[in-house]
């Protein structure tokens, strides 16, 4: 998977990354990219409830700058992004990202995704204990909202 020309290469680490041993570690240019496998229980954004496609494979994309991306893979190969800075660490195993926009891209264009701005947050748990969820919610700038929760299924990352 290549990084995405819509968002600059840089993040800091996020909680996934931290947790993951370094050889589950995947270099895509400055970022880093870790895979977790389980279930995706809920993925809506506005009016389109995706979640009946949604698979069982999420990706954590981190970037130099502080960007952090978390993407819901589909059945038929798209991507649902949910992305923005990483946060503040509430506990030692949890973490926050405050998200800036939701992507997502399309069959028609695939190469040119809706970019949406949106304020939310995605909360996370280290994957090294195992199970965790990660949920994602808040609203898009056009006034609709969004929910997302994904359940690894207790492997630790790839």
């Amino acid at each position: 998977m290549t990084a995405c020309p819509y968002q600059t290469p840089a993040l800091a680490a996020g909680l996934l990354l931290l947790a993951a041993p370094a050889d589950a570690q995947t270099k895509v240019g400055d970022a880093q990219m870790v895979s977790v496998s389980g279930r995706c229980g809920k993925l809506v954004v506005g009016k389109r409830t995706l979640t009946d496609t949604c698979t069982g494979k999420l990706l954590n994309v981190t970037y130099p700058d502080g960007r952090t991306g978390f993407y819901f893979v589909l059945a038929d190969g798209r991507i649902v992004t949910f992305s923005g800075m990483d946060g503040d660490n509430p506990t030692p195993d949890t973490d926050v990202v405050d998200l800036d926009k939701v992507i997502m891209t399309r069959k028609d264009t695939p190469d040119k995704p809706d970019v949406l701005s949106a304020t939310g947050t995605c909360r996370f748990g280290n994957p090294m204990q195992g199970p965790m969820t990660v949920s994602c919610e808040g609203r898009l700038s056009s006034g609709g909202a969004f929910s997302a929760t994904f359940t690894t299924d207790g492997k630790p990352p790839t």
